[in-house]
């Protein structure tokens, strides 16, 4: 800006507001001296002075803006004042232009105030031109003339009383579409330039109270019937005795078209702006070279690194496919700040211009690591259940055979005790088969075939117990020691089970130690919510025992630690491991309600840890009683088997228990049987047939023999007969022929009691 300083009086309670007004103009180019109040006192001083402009804020201590804006027009009715203010809305803002106000610029937009001193400095001048010609109209018709008619504003003079107009000017037939013929002598009612019959009668009203107006807003209509928006400036004229109304206008329709056009661009703008930062996935944009130029909250948040370290940056990703055009989209594994690993899917688009140019690139990225382990989740667990349907049929097929071996062992014993003769080799086949039916229990629980047999016990007791056991498993080079919470740590599981689970680890233990070293063996009560359980239990409440079982061997790598759970999964030679025990364990853990992990302890080795949860101990404990072998009294006793050896065995051993039997190898013989038989005082049979399954069996020999009782034998669980409405009596294979014959002298007798 050139000429002489601008002098520009700043009303402003915020020093810092003022410093920031003061930097903009001076930014600008105007050059300019500025003088700062901030009270009514020293606005009165001010206005002994002259003034270019006046930038005032709206929210000043002790000072009503609108008294203040009247007090300046008062003193000088052409000084522009501009409304500089954070918290005036646009409705507010026009309000007050209708009071005189020039113009208004938010705080957050000072960079509009240029504009806005430029335009208010012109139309200043503009109105002191039109002063001037109003003075010089009374001086030379000429003069005046010649400015009227080429004044670059629109202007009209009308009687004040009728509104009959008597003169506009070229400018003024422009804005209407008028011809000057049609406007001459006619009101501005009868060429219907107002849209309502009260425009006029404010317009008058408020110069009579104000004596002028001075680009004020105001909407009329052409001749067309289109709207046009207006700055107007009005003032009262008295010629001889007669009072005109002389009206010069500015039209903006097209500048008002602009703002509103801006202002919804900028509505949607941040809208956009809203959605981008509040939006759940991550969004990257770059340039056309990949250098970043923004990041939204969510980046932040997944990556860790703020906006401000990324902005700027080259990540340099993908750019050979991208500048092709192509939007790719794929999973990547990234680092946060912190070091942390993640998973995150992006889908990278090209941002084109106008003409079609790729400017910059847009990448929106989700986190999908929870996703991912879920996935992972679901192998395992397709794995698992693949595992459990082979080890369930394995284990039905291995039952029968132990109940083959068990039978027999059990006549040969009480056939040698009939003679006087040792049974020690037959006692040892008998805790064999236990043994062997302690392993099958542990595939069938794997598999999810068989019910836990859940009893409340010490886990300390039972480990005290074990410990004698355990020792036998491991060379004279490995010690086992005994850690055990001072405490007792009653806990439901299945006692067998348990057993095996340690035996199991000590057993992996041992393998894992080369030479000299020491086996651990620690329980401990863990409160969950209090700590993150160390075996990963998500659980937030709750009391838990937990069995660790730690070694002094090499350890497990840390690549294959999150597989040694996986069926099939060994690290050992070919013939050294099936892959399964640690597989078993996990599946059985879980059936008991509990947790598994492992860890690398620091002082080396492998700790496994396992938390099932803790029980109230027993009212009174379980007594065990011997039962000796009830013999019967020739009660006929149906069995339905289909394996050959097992029914030979099963009916063998009731004979020489006391009671008869007759045999059938299907359902569809032991129906038959039942038909010919009407003495059968109880039926035994598998729950696994050919044709019709032991469950049809079962229930069309009730159909038969309604009070008939059953016995099922299974190498599966309760829910079979369940799932059919079927309330029966189950033993599972492999039994102790003692036991089986206790159970159906319990069974019978409970029959005798009950009148059948």
């Amino acid at each position: 800006m050139t000429g002489a300083p601008l002098r520009i009086l700043v009303i402003e309670d915020c020093s810092t507001d003022f410093k920031l007004i003061r930097r903009q103009v001076e930014g600008l180019g105007f050059a300019a001296s500025f003088s700062w109040i901030a009270d009514r006192d020293q606005l009165s001083q001010s206005l002994l002075e002259s003034w270019d402009l006046v930038l005032a804020d709206y929210n000043v201590p002790h000072m009503v803006f609108e008294e203040t804006l009247e007090t300046i027009r008062g003193r000088y009715p052409e000084l522009p004042v501009i409304l500089v203010s954070g918290s005036v809305g646009e409705e507010q803002a026009v309000e007050l232009l209708k009071h005189g106000m020039s113009d208004f610029v938010h705080k957050d937009n000072l960079p509009r105030l240029a504009p806005c001193i430029t335009r208010a400095l012109k139309e200043a001048k503009e109105h002191r031109a039109r002063l001037l010609a109003e003075e010089a109209l009374m001086l030379s018709e000429r003069k005046y003339r010649s400015m009227f008619d080429h004044a670059p504003v629109g202007v009209g003079i009308g009687e004040l009383d009728t509104g009959r107009l008597v003169e506009t000017n070229q400018a003024w037939l422009e804005i209407f579409g008028f011809e000057h013929d049609e406007v001459v002598g006619r009101t501005g009612t009868e060429l219907g330039i107002y849209l309502s019959g009260v425009q006029r009668q404010a317009i008058v009203r408020h110069l009579q109270e104000h004596g002028r107006i001075i680009n004020q807003p105001l909407r009329l209509r052409k001749k067309s019937g289109e709207a046009v928006d207006l700055l107007y400036s009005a003032e009262i004229l008295s010629i001889g005795s007669t009072s005109y109304l002389q009206f010069m206008l500015t039209d903006v329709t097209q500048e008002m078209q602009t703002r509103q056009a801006l202002a919804t661009s900028e509505e949607t703008l941040r809208k956009l702006y809203v959605a981008v930062n509040q939006s759940p996935t991550a969004i990257v944009i770059t340039d056309r070279h990949g250098t970043i130029d923004f990041v939204n909250p969510r980046f932040s948040e997944l990556t860790g690194y703020t906006a401000e370290e990324m902005v700027g940056k080259n990540p340099q990703l993908l750019w050979a496919n991208l500048c092709k055009g192509e939007v790719w989209q794929g999973d990547f594994c990234n680092t946060r700040k912190d070091g942390t690993v993640y998973w995150e899917h992006d889908i990278i688009s090209p941002i084109r211009n106008q003409a079609g140019e790729i400017t910059h690139y847009m990448a929106i990225k989700e986190d999908v690591s929870e996703k991912r382990a879920m996935e992972e989740q679901l192998r395992q667990a397709q794995k698992m259940e693949a595992v459990g349907q082979l080890a369930g049929g394995v284990a039905h097929d291995f039952n029968n055979i132990m109940q083959v071996i068990t039978g027999n062992a059990y006549l040969q014993i009480m056939e040698n005790q009939l003679r006087g003769v040792e049974t020690q080799h037959l006692d040892e086949i008998v805790k064999a088969v236990e043994h062997g039916s302690s392993l099958t229990k542990s595939l069938l629980v794997f598999s999810r075939k068989n019910a836990v047999e859940l009893t409340n016990f010490d886990l300390n007791d039972l480990l005290g117990q074990s410990r004698k056991l355990a020792t036998k498993l491991v060379t004279e080079e490995i010690a086992i020691e005994l850690e055990l919470c001072p405490e007792p740590l009653h806990i439901l599981a299945d006692v067998g089970l348990v057993q095996q689970i340690v035996f199991n680890l000590v057993t992996n233990a041992r393998d894992a130690i080369s030479a000299r070293g020491s086996i651990t063996i620690k329980t401990l009560r863990v409160e969950a919510g209090q700590a993150t359980l160390p075996c990963g239990c998500g659980a937030t409440c709750g009391s838990y025992a937990q069995l660790s079982v730690r070694d002094t061997g090499h350890g497990i790598p840390e690549e294959i630690r999150g597989r040694i759970f996986e069926p099939f999964f060994t690290t050992k030679e070919v013939g050294k491991g099936t892959g399964l025990g640690l597989s078993m364990i996990y599946g059985t853990v879980q059936r008991m309600n509990g947790f598994t992990s492992v860890s690398a302890p620091p002082q080396g080795g492998t700790e496994f840890i396992i938390c099932i949860p803790l029980t109230a101990p027993p009212a009174e404990a379980p007594k065990l009683t011997e039962q000796g072998g009830l013999a019967g009294s020739g009660e006929l006793v149906l069995v339905v088997e289909d394996e050959e050896a097992v029914r030979s065995a099963l009916t063998r051993t009731l004979v020489s228990s006391g009671y008869r039997a007759i045999a059938a190898g299907s359902g569809e013989e032991a129906l038959a049987l039942a038909r010919r038989n009407t003495g059968i005082a109880l039926a035994l049979i598998d729950v696994i047939l050919p044709g019709i399954n032991g469950i049809e069996c079962g229930q069309g020999l009730n159909a038969l023999h309604p009070s008939l009782p059953v016995i099922f034998l299974t190498g599966y669980d309760n829910d079979i007969l369940a799932g059919r409405g079927i309330m029966a009596n189950v033993l599972h294979k492999p039994i102790q022929s003692s036991r089986l014959i206790q159970r159906i002298r319990e069974v019978l007798e409970a029959r005798a009691a009950q009148g059948g």
